[in-house]
């Protein structure tokens, strides 16, 4: 299959300067059945090696959540260290996607207060612990194309496809040919978000309708690592701001608290979300600069398909993706750490300067975090 067929943007979406060709990094290989393989193929499906196994197998669809609707069908309509979420086709009940789920072997079961998608019979359930291997730094980008391998063929599934114990499903993982420097988000209402390529070429695609204000508790951050992506689906980033403790990830404990870290999210989206009770302090709203995107940001690049994805090397930030803040219009600085709800952790100055004393980070501070920025990885592994 041509790599002009893998990814792209929603149906009907003007990608503008993020329309891009995509580059094939490896494959993922699930074989639908207990005990069978999780693998992964750097070369194009010629060779494989295993990185895990399959506990308990998908025998049916699950209704999607609300954002999947802006997904395509056969593709990846969410990223998470907490798991993958693949896109059949459209419900039979309404416009959201019906799902297969790749989960990490701690959501099992749901843990204590967990608020995501729970697969229940459409999880294909591993032993791959969350926030590693498929659940990181090999985990696709939303868009990628989802196949059948059968008798030595593979063809893409379509919106008729149920998953049966024995099905071989594959995962071709491509990124963009070339990508940004990083995405800035100027932290205020009317501020700008631009993507930055570097020798001046920038392209403002966004503007902050609500800025974000502090930070709340969300699902697997505890996962995740400080200033590392946690979840992208085509209507959030969810970037956590909750260590990982020393890169062994803690299950989320109602009784003491792992969670911690913010959202972005496009406008129609945070909306609904938000149900008539107005924008959430934790949650960032951006809308589109440009009345060719008047249909909204949902499922479009470079925020909410195609472009981001989990990766972090603690030992090679230039190999991640990771986001920074700027202090008071200040220099760059990593994003402050924190877990637990704080609602105005971030713009306000005393509630900033009480944790960043805490953290031996103490300064005078005026305004807050005023931006925000998404590094993007200098090198591909």
């Amino acid at each position: 299959m041509g790599l002009s067929a893998i990814g792209g943007t929603a149906p009907g979406v003007d990608a503008g300067p993020f329309a891009f060709n995509q580059v094939e990094t490896h494959r993922i290989r699930i074989r639908n059945t207990v005990g069978g393989a999780v693998e992964v193929s750097p070369d194009a499906g010629r060779s494989w090696q295993a990185v895990g196994s399959v506990t308990r197998p998908a025998t049916a669809l699950a209704e999607g959540f609300a954002a999947s609707r802006w997904a395509r069908d056969g593709t990846v309509c969410a990223t998470a260290v907490h798991g993958l979420r693949l896109r059949v086709g459209p419900s039979m009940s309404s416009g959201r996607g019906g799902l297969l789920a790749i989960v990490p072997k701690e959501f099992a079961s749901p843990p204590p207060n967990y608020g995501g998608f729970v697969p229940g019979a459409s999880g294909i359930y591993t032993d791959i612990p969350a926030g590693t291997s498929i659940f990181r730094n090999l985990a696709p980008f939303l868009g990628n194309i989802v196949l059948r391998e059968e008798s030595g063929s593979v063809q893409r599934i379509g919106p008729d496809y149920r998953p049966r114990v024995g099905d071989v499903l594959v995962i071709v993982v491509a990124r963009p040919g070339r990508m940004p420097q990083c995405i800035t988000l100027e932290n205020r209402s009317g501020g700008r978000v631009l993507a930055d390529y570097g020798g001046g070429e920038v392209y403002e695609f966004a503007r902050v309708r609500h800025p974000v204000e502090g930070v709340g508790r969300f699902d697997a951050t505890g996962f995740t690592g400080v200033g590392c992506i946690n979840t992208n689906h085509p209507g959030v980033v969810t970037i956590s701001t909750a260590p990982d403790h020393n890169g062994k990830p803690v299950f989320d404990d109602p009784f003491g608290e792992t969670r911690g870290g913010f959202m972005i999210q496009p406008a129609r989206h945070a909306e609904s979300e938000a149900a008539g009770g107005g924008p959430v302090a934790q949650v960032m709203v951006v809308e589109p600069v440009s009345r060719r995107l008047s249909g909204g940001l949902e499922g479009t690049p470079p925020l909410f398909q195609g472009f981001l994805s989990l990766q972090f090397q603690s030992r090679d930030p230039s190999r991640s993706f990771v986001c920074q803040m700027r202090v008071d219009d200040g220099d760059w600085e990593p994003l402050v750490q924190y877990v637990g709800i704080r609602p105005g952790l971030f713009t306000s100055p005393r509630e900033l300067e009480r944790v960043l004393d805490q953290q031996g980070r103490g300064r005078f501070v005026r305004q807050g975090v005023t931006a925000l920025r998404i590094l993007f990885p200098e090198q591909w592994p």
